[in-house]
């Protein structure tokens, strides 16, 4: 099995055949490999360093009927990049293989990903081949000004958040701090009577937007289902 730093070695000191294959001495090809060598370095000796450079964990089902990856410990790390293009290729062989059936792709914290271009942009293509694959993409947000916030103004990472939004058919909407009420009623477009609903929805109850048509719908779940929902207090306690 290959793993990264046979790689990394095969970049730097590469191979007479390897370079003769290409019309290249091995100096030419060391040299113009050497940038790409360095990067994948990285994963076995610097900072990325343990997450990347062996086999793939035993015993890891990516076949699962639900799988879960916990991106969160490198939010802030380079390696999110990394991880979102291994998650992305698994992902898409899910759902295009034969016989894949329908998935449902949910992304938690959406405002931390988009941050990263090239993962930002993987979200827009997945949300416009969704119906395609037979995917059902979900985007799950705090509030919808940090979907905004992924760059700068202008950014592409903004315009890519905003398709995000454009490309969503079913908005689904809980109540809202009032300083939040203005920045979802530009974003979604929402009516004069929407913008007063979601200012006011006690907790358990949502704005569902479904294309031009709305409602307030109340969400119930059983005491067995709480411990996932009431994600705002620890141990029983506020």
């Amino acid at each position: 099995m290959e793993v990264v730093p046979d790689v990394v070695a095969a970049l730097l000191r590469p191979s007479a055949e390897a370079a003769e294959s290409i019309a290249m001495r091995r100096d030419q090809l060391a040299e113009q490999s050497r940038a790409a060598a360095l990067e994948l370095r990285r994963l076995c000796d610097g900072d990325l360093r343990g997450m990347f450079d062996g086999p793939t964990t035993g015993g890891l089902d990516l076949e699962a009927p639900l799988v879960s990856l916990d991106l969160s410990a490198v939010y802030a790390s380079s390696a999110l990049g990394v991880l979102m293009a291994c998650a992305a290729a698994w992902l898409h062989r899910a759902v295009t293989r034969p016989g894949a059936g329908h998935r449902i792709l949910v992304v938690d914290e959406a405002w931390a990903i988009l941050r990263n271009l090239g993962v930002a942009r993987w979200l827009a293509a997945s949300w416009k081949l969704a119906r395609a694959h037979g995917v059902q993409c979900i985007a799950v947000t705090h509030r919808l000004s940090d979907l905004t916030a992924a760059g700068d103004a202008g950014s592409e990472q903004v315009q890519l958040a905003r398709g995000l939004l454009a490309d969503s058919e079913t908005r689904v909407i809980h109540s809202l701090r009032s300083e939040e009420v203005e920045a979802t009623r530009t974003l979604l477009g929402l009516t004069d009577a929407e913008d007063q609903v979601i200012a006011s929805l006690p907790r358990g109850y949502a704005l569902w937007k479904v294309g031009q048509h709305s409602a307030v719908v109340e969400h119930r779940y059983s005491a067995q289902e709480q411990w996932i929902v009431q994600t705002e207090t620890r141990n029983g306690a506020p």
